[in-house]
């Protein structure tokens, strides 16, 4: 049986490495092995806590008013009325600046917000045009993490981008498109139900989907506004192109009395935004909405597959809560991170593992793994290399090439990895990405973007690596029976095993990892070159071999999950 029973007592390494890599991009050896000593209660809570600054504000980021821009001083100030592209830089320059921008972000947030913010863009997805309204749509995503799933769809609706994307900006009402209302709908919210007959899903119709369209006539992006909960541009109602009429919705949606909805057509512009607030009270007062919303947490954090008994035992009474409690998800998450199911712990099956269940996405590769390996910005020296010289280097070679475009994915349904049954993360891996999934580890070993010559800005130092997380003082220990430390050729397989991957590896696998290595030494071997390496500083040695487990881990299948 799934169980939401609270997990007990501590995590150590593995389970908090599994939640780590779950919740955040900034996954650490320090990190797992403090977390490593909390519970499950603690260890969450902390996760969606703000950080504060020694001085007592709270952090809102490495780069807290975005980027610079590249040919000028100023930052792009999200409460910036210029949606175009300023003329004081070129599109191309300020698209790179923004993308890079959430590469940072994502990297340095040690929370669970921008996991949650890239969640957010894996439900609402756009392909962002080359304007500025890119750095809006995540800063909306960004800004709405811990926000309620109701309000989220309010601001999406108004969204820059999303009015362009789907082309709501052209909805009048002499000439409805229903475009946005039909992805609302079946992607966005309450989705497609089993079809009940012809334009009839269940869940709504092919009629609710033309009333939802007049609900959302006359929103433009020409006369933008500010949002007053954000201070984030948005879209505007133009009254004149607004359909005034009433809209009737089918029996899809009915009230807690079995009433069909009817809203009322507006008289002014507070009312498009009456109506607008309306539909979305009604899509969101629907069982199916809340519970697809649950579904769509549960994959994105848990794990790809829904069985029979997830369905009953985890995502419906889930699904009830956030309903009941006005789509609060942070709650919600909560409750699932912090439960014997996440960690595995509610039955003795092996054959539905949840630790290590899933492929990482290219976030996970290129954030995550920057953060393991301890690495930092060798590029930080000017503005321009930060936000627009490591642009290639980072998201062309590392997220683009391997199926994770920044720009978003080419259809609404978003990236396969988010979306497409039944393979979900699995999709991430395929024959068109492999080699550059596999070579993940020769950019941050040669400080080179792989098998070339142009930089790239993380290099690991291994040896530094080692004594940081594996070298403990005392060592090598007088005893070569009894090493100490790094001195010990196991210690250094399993530490450098257990923060790097998911779950360790065991018997020939594990013996696999340990003769990497070892180089066909023996442990007594290993034990000497590292008392050497020790007394006289040269590494030479020692390296060589941390250099082969290092290459044997990471171009490893066991690499490619989380």
């Amino acid at each position: 049986m799934a169980s939401l029973t609270q997990r007990s007592g501590v995590l150590g390494r593995r389970l908090a490495g599994h939640l780590l890599r779950r919740c955040t991009y900034h996954v650490t050896p320090s990190r797992i092995d403090d977390f490593a000593g909390k519970t499950a209660n603690d260890a969450v809570d902390e996760l969606f806590e703000p950080i504060i600054n020694p001085n007592g504000e709270v952090y809102e980021g490495l780069y807290p008013k975005g980027p610079l821009d590249p040919d000028g001083d100023h930052y792009f100030s999200i409460s910036e009325n210029d949606h175009e592209p300023g003329a004081s830089a070129s599109n191309n320059v300020r698209v790179r600046a923004i993308t890079t921008w959430r590469v940072y972000e994502c990297m340095n947030d040690t929370t669970i917000k921008w996991k949650l913010a890239n969640w957010i863009g894996s439900i609402y997805s756009v392909y962002h045009s080359g304007l500025l309204i890119n750095y809006h749509y995540w800063r909306l995503a960004e800004r709405m993490a811990f926000d309620n799933l109701k309000s989220l769809a309010s601001k999406m609706t108004f969204d820059l981008n999303m009015l362009i994307y789907l082309n709501n900006r052209l909805n009048n009402k002499n000439a409805p498109n229903e475009n946005y209302a039909r992805e609302f709908l079946e992607l966005f919210t309450i989705l497609k139900g089993e079809p009940a007959g012809i334009g009839n899903y269940t869940n709504y119709t092919e009629a609710d989907i033309t009333q939802a369209a007049r609900v959302l006539t006359g929103i433009k992006t020409g006369n933008p506004t500010i949002d007053p909960d954000t201070g984030i541009i948005r879209g505007k109602p133009v009254f004149t192109q607004h359909d005034t009429g009433d809209k009737t919705f089918s029996s899809a949606f009915t009230d807690a009395s079995g009433n069909t909805y009817t809203i009322a057509g507006a008289t002014n512009e507070a009312g498009v935004y009456a109506e607008v607030d309306q539909f979305i009270e009604m899509v969101f007062d629907q069982e199916a909405t809340a519970q697809n919303y649950v579904r769509k947490l549960y994959r994105y954090f848990v794990n790809d597959k829904i069985t029979p008994e997830i369905e009953t035992d985890i995502i419906i009474p889930l699904g009830t809560t956030l309903l009941n409690n006005g789509y609060q998800h942070v709650p919600v998450l909560k409750e699932l991170l912090k439960s014997l199911h996440f960690y595995d712990e509610d039955d003795t099956e092996n054959e539905d593992e949840i630790v290590g269940a899933k492929i990482k996405s290219p976030y996970e590769m290129l954030f995550t793994t920057a953060n393991l390996l301890e690495t930092s910005n060798l590029n930080t020296a000017n503005h321009q290399a930060t936000f627009y010289n490591n642009f290639n280097s980072l998201v062309a070679h590392h997220l683009d090439n391997v199926g994770l475009s920044m720009r978003g994915p080419i259809t609404v349904e978003g990236f396969p990895g988010f979306y497409d049954a039944p393979g979900y993360s699995k999709n991430w891996f395929n024959a068109n990405y492999v080699y550059e999934r596999f070579t993940y580890g020769v950019s941050f070993k040669n400080g080179k973007i792989r098998n070339t010559n142009f930089a790239f800005p993380y290099k690991v130092d291994l040896m530094n690596w080692v004594n940081n997380n594996i070298e403990v003082a005392g060592g090598p220990g007088v005893d070569p029976s009894a090493p100490i430390g790094a001195a010990d050729a196991f210690k250094v397989v399993n530490d450098m095993l257990s923060y790097l991957l998911a779950e360790m590896p065991v018997g020939d696998r594990l013996s696999y990892f340990e003769n990497q290595l070892l180089g066909g030494l023996s442990p007594i071997n290993w034990y000497f070159s590292w008392k050497d390496y020790l007394n006289s500083g040269n590494e030479t040695d020692v390296l060589l071999g941390i250099t082969n487990l290092y290459d044997a881990i990471l171009s490893s299948p066991e690499f490619q999950t989380f």
